[in-house]
């Protein structure tokens, strides 16, 4: 007996679309990668955390507008009806009652220099919000250059890590081979189980350390936290020494601390204002009569026995212009004491300013000073990365000669290994390093 073979079933249509659409599906669904200014872009427009200064500004802003509007003129209709029946007050008090509906306006003519003080003072609020918000974001780029770097480093570290733990898998390889072969290798192939384990944990560590620069650095974009996130590194970067900052005095730390110490000057002139004589214009056109227990009061009765309402609106009606002065004698040192608390306001904004300074120009020389040092590093660490590796191979070929021992083998895996890991970091550190001078150094 025999068979003949059957023909294999054709897929049908519609699991071939459904197939088609799947891979299809698949490869849209895949996250594009994002680089080092696609993560900055993204941050500067989608960060939960910089709408708050820039809040600030807004609010600042509309401060202004409020205090450049009190030097004004300001319009207001006003109005009360007192009603008081002949039988209860004396009338001549209470005119039996009162009546006023006006249209006011007021005008300050002379202040002492309070309010002219007060938009000094929200135009450095202005300033100094405007500066913090520049501070905002330049510690959100910082902070998004830094955990970009760090996820790329450790990503690394990760891959080399993997690289090179096929190379002492094969060596274990060939110790157990010579192991059947009855030679007396045990207590070596232990200590490269015992390298093998450590070489996976240290992968697993990195591999944490990525998945936690990643989880912020998507958080820092705007981004849900758990969202995939591919980064896609830029492998070129200038080892040159970046110039010193010719405009270090402009940094938004400074900046803002200048606007302080205006705002603080203004709030002490305006303190001293109030020492001085204050002098307010103020007119009123409308309504204003007494006797609001009758439509046409006595007095009015009195003069024309035929007086009307209409009578009565138009005697009622009117206008006056007033001057207020006042000028403060004596108040048991309030204002003296709101002026000497002004006075150290002002001293202490200034010697924030000087503080600010030397933060400013400390940060953006240790910042140099790591370039600097990070940079010979790198090229010291670029020759003997590839200088370790070759040392590995050697140990190991010498070992299966016989001349070599595992521990050199293993000394020198770890030498191979550490300075991949050690090239990966300094690089790391570098990238680091340029941003922080980028923060501290230009505005």
């Amino acid at each position: 007996m025999f068979s003949l073979p059957l023909p294999a079933a054709r897929p049908s249509r519609a699991f071939l679309i459904s197939a088609l659409a799947a891979a299809l599906l698949g490869a849209s669904s895949a996250p594009e990668p994002v680089t080092l200014e696609q993560a900055l872009s993204e941050a500067r427009s989608s960060n939960a955390k910089l709408p708050i200064p820039a809040f600030d500004v807004a609010i600042a802003r509309e401060r202004l507008k409020e205090a450049r509007a009190e030097r004004w003129l300001k319009v207001a209709v006003e109005g009360a009806f007192v009603y008081a029946p002949p039988s209860g007050y004396d009338p001549v008090v209470t005119n039996s009652g009162e009546s006023r509906l006006q249209a006011v306006g007021r005008q300050p003519l002379y202040d002492g220099g309070a309010r002219r003080a007060a938009v000094a003072r929200a135009e450095a609020g202005v300033d100094a919000a405007s500066g913090r918000y520049r501070v905002e974001e330049k510690d959100l780029d910082l902070e998004v250059t830094s955990r970009f770097a760090e996820s790329v480093a450790a990503e690394e570290e990760a891959s080399a890590r993997r690289s090179a733990i096929s190379r002492l898998e094969g060596y274990r390889t060939s110790l157990k081979s010579r192991q059947a072969s009855g030679q007396a290798v045990a207590a070596d192939l232990i200590k490269t189980e015992v390298r093998l384990a450590s070489e996976e944990a240290n992968i697993l560590e990195a591999e944490r350390r990525t998945d936690e620069a990643r989880i912020t650095l998507a958080a820092l974009m705007g981004r849900a936290p758990g969202d995939p996130l591919v980064l896609a590194p830029s492998l070129e970067f200038d080892l040159a020494a970046p110039a010193e900052s010719a405009d270090w005095e402009s940094a938004p730390e400074i900046a803002a601390a200048v606007a302080d110490a205006r705002a603080a000057d203004a709030a002490l002139a305006t303190a001293r204002a109030e020492r001085r004589p204050h002098l307010d214009l103020s007119a009123d056109v409308g309504f204003w009569g007494s006797d609001t227990s009758r439509l046409v009061p006595a007095d009015l009765k009195a003069t024309d026995s035929k007086g009307t309402f209409a009578d009565r609106v138009r005697r009622d009606a009117g206008y006056s212009l007033s001057l207020t002065f006042s000028w403060p004698v004596f108040d048991l040192g309030a204002v003296r004491a709101r002026v000497a608390q002004a006075d150290l306001e002002l001293r202490q904004a200034k010697q924030k300013i000087e503080a600010a300074r030397l933060d400013v120009r400390a940060n953006g020389e240790k910042a140099r000073a790591a370039i600097r040092t990070l940079a010979r590093e790198i090229a010291l660490l670029r020759t003997a990365a590839p200088a370790a590796r070759d040392a590995y191979l050697d140990a190991e070929s010498r070992y299966r000669g016989g001349s070599g021992t595992a521990l050199e083998v293993l000394d020198a895996y770890s030498a191979s290994i550490d300075s991949v890991v050690r090239l990966s970091e300094a690089i790391s550190r570098y990238r680091i390093a340029r941003a922080l001078a980028v923060r501290w150094g230009r505005p």
